[in-house]
């Protein structure tokens, strides 16, 4: 969920909250879904999870891809057929194509709709990953062909640059070999972009400073965890899958004055906190992340939009195994990684749960890219290889397969059957999409925006939670 906005008002407060629903779309988190089974898109042989793929397919496919080879297991094939399927003609990809015999859709800001930096950068990571460099390459070269003048990326061609949908390109690019820095058009680089949201002293005494701003609205920058989880991981310039890391007990921190002393009321500060005024961007932006999870109990808490505040006991999944994946990518706040991964341990307990034939059951709604982020986390933690393959095996059991066989029964006099061989979702006729699919797919992500729009336009008024 999105965090650390302002309090909107109350004539805001719907718009704010729907663009908050839409918004976990930009980062593979889990918000209520549809129950198992009740898709209102096709759901295709090679998908992993049952859930409506209309806004995510692309995403958790990726990141389900990017766990198997977290875990040193070769995926199986029909999954990474499904994700080349996707591909369009230009490298791009759509969130979802419910046919692939249908032409991609121009990316549009203007509609909201049609290919994206987000689904395209981190299938370009999945890509590579598995072996697949010459689509990873074309997905790269699209993605990076959407960069904006200010350095950053827009979730469509043509629209305002974001910290997520830099960061989720930067995961494309990193998984190249290429620096963030190096990411540049016209001189200015994506990673200037990203610094350019940082807030600094001037956010210690609500102690966001470090955090990062989702864009700058023009009223002062305004910290998300949501962005801050990605950006830091993304700045950091590892790519994924990460290796197991040597991790510090260090939680780096500018030395503001006054002193930066405040945490969220009823909230322990970390016990290492190291006042660091020459620690990079990059390390300040991890601090503030281990400053949060020690906070909260080592999770990254949900959003309260009528209190303007995180809400305590609460729990972001997703963005608590970004959290803990960027504290591994910068090799700091070891205590409180440790912490996050502990409650992701919790948090995945029952999502994805198997029969004991090995298929999803039908009862427990199944999480694909949920177990793909706290699988990865493991691993760049230095958690359990059991562990990683325990997850990427319930990530495997949620996978559709094609449909079984109606060929006749062999007669005297055989009969000419066309057997048609499943290569891909390409070869499966859509079930479930209707006419108006299109049409809520851009209604989501015109919430997206309305949302940004009134968080940017309300200044902040109290304290954290």
């Amino acid at each position: 969920m999105v965090s650390i906005h302002p309090r909107p008002s109350r004539g805001r407060l719907s718009a704010v909250a729907l663009a908050a629903s839409a918004s976990a779309l930009l980062i593979g988190t889990s918000l209520a879904a549809p129950a198992a089974g009740a898709t209102s898109a096709p759901v295709q042989a090679g998908l992993f999870g049952s859930q409506d793929p209309t806004y995510d397919g692309v995403f958790r496919q990726s990141l389900a891809l990017l766990a198997y080879s977290a875990a040193g297991t070769t995926p199986p094939p029909a999954a990474v057929t499904w994700l080349l399927g996707q591909q369009c003609a230009d490298g791009g990809f759509q969130s979802f194509r419910a046919s692939t015999s249908v032409a991609c859709t121009k990316s549009d800001p203007a509609s909201y709709s049609g290919e994206d930096t987000n689904s395209t950068g981190i299938a370009a990571a999945a890509l590579r990953a598995v072996g697949r460099t010459a689509a990873a390459d074309r997905a790269l070269a699209w993605a990076l062909g959407a960069q904006n003048a200010d350095g950053g990326f827009p979730y469509y061609v043509g629209g305002t640059s974001d910290a997520n949908s830099t960061a989720v390109v930067l995961l494309g690019s990193n998984a190249a070999g290429r620096t963030p820095d190096s990411v540049q058009r016209g001189g200015v680089s994506a990673a200037h972009f990203l610094e350019s949201l940082q807030i600094g002293c001037a956010g210690a005494a609500t102690d966001d400073d470090g955090g990062f701003a989702f864009q700058d609205y023009g009223t002062g920058l305004v910290d998300s965890d949501t962005a801050s989880v990605q950006a830091v991981i993304a700045l950091s310039g590892a790519a994924l899958p990460l290796a197991p890391a040597t991790v510090s007990t260090d939680v780096p921190r500018a030395a503001c004055t006054p002193a930066a002393s405040a945490t969220p009321t009823g909230a322990t500060a970390p016990a290492t906190a190291a006042a660091v005024a020459t620690a990079t961007p990059v390390q300040l932006g991890a601090g503030h992340l281990a400053r949060v999870l020690a906070a909260f109990g080592g999770a990254i808490p949900q959003f309260d939009f009528n209190a303007g505040t995180r809400i305590p006991g609460s729990v972001s999944a997703g963005d608590t195994a970004w959290a803990a994946l960027s504290l591994a990518a910068v090799g700091v706040g070891r205590t409180q990684l440790d912490a996050a991964l502990a409650v992701l341990g919790t948090q995945t307990a029952s999502a994805g749960t198997t029969t004991t034939t090995g298929t999803a059951s039908a009862a427990t709604a199944d999480k694909p890219g949920l177990l793909a982020l706290a699988a990865l986390a493991t691993r760049a933690g230095g958690g359990s290889a059991t562990t990683v393959s325990a997850y990427v095996a319930r990530i495997g059991a949620t996978m559709r397969v094609a449909p079984a066989s109606t060929s006749p029964s062999p007669t005297a006099t055989p009969t000419r059957t066309t057997t048609r061989t499943t290569t891909g979702d390409s070869t499966l006729s859509p079930t479930g999409a209707t006419p108006l699919t299109p049409v809520l797919a851009g209604l989501g992500a015109l919430l997206v925006l309305l949302g940004a729009g009134a968080v940017g336009a309300t200044r902040r008024r109290g304290a954290h939670a």
